[in-house]
This record gives structure tokens, C-alpha cells and sequence, in this order.
């Protein structure tokens, strides 16, 4: 099994969550209202969804956080104009900090990344990772990121959209950070 394969059967998938054209929960939080325009789905994440998802059919998320509250990975979710520098960048940052492995992926656009780190932790430890993370990116960088998962957002925001292709800084396909 290659490497996107298994990142695949890493990732939570005994329920999901579809984008929808208007909006399909409200979750109040704290003392605010979110207003989400994702379908909880309970049922199992299969392939053919996630082919359906990769094939620009329909838009589906997976959550960060397990049934018994563990993250099998943090997600960088890059937003920016240098997707290049920043994957870069946040690899070296990473190897400096211990985090040997990186799998990243493009998201919607070209320059949107998702950059996966294998975890394992219990939920509030992985926030913490992530916002070491996200401390040590902001001092060579200015923040166009958002680490998930995160303690500021409801459980329902704590999920990602599943990603389309592996990114590579060369335009080749089948790169991945080691």
C-alpha cells in the first residue's frame, strides 16, 4: 500500500461531513452562533466517496478527532500566496522540532495546502502541538494559516476537507516531505 493509500485509512472515517448549498446547522459556542453550511453524515467514509470528492463531484470533510477523543493528525491548513515557500519552510520547521513526517496535499485552489502531521494524541495535547506549531511557523513567516484542531472553534469546525492531490513543489505528482 503506498503512502497516500495508508494516509487515507489513517484518517477518521466512521462519519463524515457534506457541504451543502445553504446552510444545514447552527451551533452556538460559547457566545457566539456558527452557522455551517456542513451535513453531519453518520455513516463510514468510504472510497467511492472519497473518489467522488477527489473527482470535483461533491465536497465532504472528515473530522480531526475520534470517537475516543484522539487526533491522528494535526492539519496545517495553509491559505496563502507562497505555497512553495511555506512547504518548505514548515518542513524545516517541523524536522527542527521532531516531526519526521509530513504528507501534503493541495486543497481547492493551487495555493491552498493542507499539510498533515502524524499525531496521535489525546485531543487538548494535539492543540497544544498545534499552537507550538503555529508559534514557531509565525516567526520566519506572517500567519496565512490556521492549525486544526483547535479549542476555539466547536467540535463540528474541528473537521477538514478531505484533500484532492499530493503537492509537490515541483509540479510532479507523488511528493511528500520525510
Amino acid at each position: 500500500m503506498d503512502r497516500e493509500a495508508r494516509f487515507f485509512e489513517g484518517i477518521v472515517r466512521n462519519h463524515y461531513w457534506q457541504k451543502m448549498p445553504e446552510v444545514a446547522e447552527q451551533i452556538p459556542f460559547g457566545n457566539r452562533t456558527f452557522f455551517s453550511k456542513y451535513k453531519h453524515i453518520d455513516a463510514p467514509l468510504s472510497d467511492a466517496l472519497i473518489n467522488a470528492h477527489r473527482a470535483g463531484q461533491l465536497t465532504l470533510a472528515h473530522p480531526l478527532v475520534d470517537d475516543d477523543g484522539n487526533v491522528p493528525f494535526i492539519v496545517i491548513d495553509y491559505n496563502g500566496d507562497a505555497a512553495k515557500h511555506f512547504y518548505h519552510h514548515a518542513g524545516k520547521v517541523l524536522a527542527a522540532l521532531g516531526y519526521g513526517e509530513l504528507i501534503t496535499f493541495q486543497s481547492a485552489t493551487p495555493q491552498h495546502l493542507h499539510l498533515y502531521i502524524p499525531c496521535g494524541n489525546a485531543l487538548q495535547q494535539a492543540v497544544e502541538m498545534g499552537k507550538i506549531i503555529s508559534q514557531k511557523l509565525e516567526e520566519k513567516m506572517n500567519r496565512q494559516w490556521r492549525v486544526f484542531p483547535t479549542d476555539t472553534l466547536p467540535d463540528a469546525y474541528n473537521i477538514i476537507n478531505l484533500p484532492y492531490a499530493l503537492f509537490t513543489p515541483g509540479g510532479s505528482k507523488g511528493a511528500q516531505h520525510a
